[in-house]
């Protein structure tokens, strides 16, 4: 990839969260967005105002893989593909893995997994035929292979993909499109908020004050996704959001940093 916008960018999940904030950002950024989601019924076009182009959303289960090449082909007949972003995921959060129900941590693999490799075995198709692209998939908490209480049954899916992701751009070496990961951070988005919602009033403070330490708007979150995917990068390369450094630069700040203020929670 070259530091200029590709033709086209599929962005999986677009209808809210950070794959809503990413479609948008790409609009605004002239990248023409194709999303999907789930029990859309007919393609919806959405007309852009000032210079965003248009986001054209469609119906699409990423667990179904025939549904996924039709979100190609759609895709396709628009222009040429340059960024497939894999962003759909689900979190179910709050218990330990030997307590979480098997269908919930069944629907998370079937979702950031199997949806995943859905999307990255359609996408590696079509941009061969093409003769070029990139693949992205964002990953989320576990992805470095670190447990996170409360989070394992998710986390478990996360280090997977991530390791389904450098797998994948090793199979990429030679061909012409590129595989990498994108690792977010902690993002403000109604999934959050769901599972948020679950948290005992007893360890809601203690809560609070980590997501506030490691939060961030979605917003903010698409606009560095969008700033990073255009510039130059290898095949298999990973992309974290919360560096280390960034991190130390907020405990440097703490208790001023309030990233729940702006939604009313603290």
């Amino acid at each position: 990839m070259t530091g200029s916008a590709p033709k086209l960018a599929v962005v999986t999940g677009a209808t809210c969260g950070l794959g809503r904030a990413l479609a948008v950002a790409l609009a605004e950024a002239g990248v023409p967005v194709i999303g999907c989601a789930p029990d859309l019924g007919d393609p919806v076009t959405e007309a852009g105002d000032g210079q965003r182009a248009a986001i054209h959303m469609v119906a699409c289960d990423v667990t179904d893989e025939a549904q996924v090449e039709r979100l190609w082909d759609f895709a396709a007949t628009r222009g040429e593909v340059g960024w497939w972003i894999n962003n759909a995921g689900l979190a179910l959060t709050g218990q330990a893995l030997a307590a979480m129900p098997g269908s919930d941590f069944r629907r998370m693999i079937d979702i950031n997994l199997v949806g995943t490799m859905n999307g990255c075995r359609v996408a590696a198709a079509g941009m061969m035929r093409q003769g070029g692209g990139a693949i992205w998939n964002v990953l989320g908490a576990g992805w470095d292979g670190v447990p996170v209480p409360g989070m394992n049954g998710y986390a478990t899916t996360k280090a997977g993909l991530t390791f389904m992701t450098r797998a994948l751009a090793a199979e990429a070496e030679g061909q012409p499109y590129i595989v990498g990961g994108l690792s977010p951070g902690l993002v403000m988005t109604e999934g959050f908020f769901r599972e948020h919602a679950r948290v005992p009033a007893e360890q809601r403070a203690a809560r609070e004050a980590v997501v506030n330490l490691i939060g961030d708007h979605a917003g903010t979150i698409a606009d560095w996704i969008v700033e990073a995917l255009l510039a130059r990068h290898t095949n298999g390369a990973i992309l974290s959001w919360l560096t280390a450094e960034k991190l130390a630069e907020r405990r440097a700040e703490q208790p001023t940093r309030d990233i729940l203020s702006a939604y009313r929670i603290s």
